[in-house]
């Protein structure tokens, strides 16, 4: 259910972000640093998800990882022009990559404290990166959302608390499953 969870998340959150964003097609920092930064985060949870979900294939993942990141770059970064495309794809193949081998290398008790993490670090840096747009916007006084930011604050906020929640339940069901487990060994 947590990997699921994430993968939706990911997947929302980007696509927000590419709809409530207006176009910034520009030479400055913000079309360097907010293409890679997305991209990374996104395509470590992405990938990691996806080896999560495939343990025992390597190579399947890493290529799934990708393609899957590829498009979620595309929508990140296209809000910058092609400068930002070729960014956020930069970023988004070695994260995938990174994703992709963590996940297949992570034991089975560390699953849900991996997903979890890399959950809050995505949230966390598209809070701030669409926090920093905001602020720049207003400097230039242009209004990039369209929605009101208390309900993006709400959302955010909301999207902690599932992840917390949900990876509460997946670590007690994990917990379960390893107890009967082990007592079935010993008998």
């Amino acid at each position: 259910m947590l990997l699921m969870v994430s993968l939706i998340m990911v997947l929302v959150y980007s696509t927000y972000f590419f709809v409530s964003s207006r176009s910034e097609k520009g030479n400055g920092t913000l079309s360097n640093c907010v293409p890679m930064i997305l991209g990374m985060t996104s395509s470590i949870t992405i990938g990691l998800v996806i080896a999560i979900l495939l343990p025992k294939m390597l190579a399947v993942t890493t290529i799934l990882s990708i393609i899957v990141s590829a498009g979620i770059a595309c929508l990140i970064g296209s809000r910058f022009g092609v400068r930002g495309i070729i960014e956020s794809q930069a970023s988004s193949l070695m994260g995938a990559m990174m994703g992709a081998m963590l996940g297949v290398m992570l034991a089975a008790n560390e699953i849900t404290l991996m997903v979890m993490t890399m959950d809050v670090i995505y949230l966390v840096s598209i809070c701030l990166m669409m926090l920093l747009l905001s602020k720049d916007s207003m400097v230039k006084k242009q209004n990039i959302f369209k929605s009101k930011p208390a309900t993006f604050y709400l959302v955010f906020l909301l999207s902690i608390c599932l992840i917390g929640i949900t990876g509460f339940l997946q670590k007690e069901d994990t917990q379960v499953e390893v107890n009967t487990m082990s007592h079935m060994h010993e008998h």
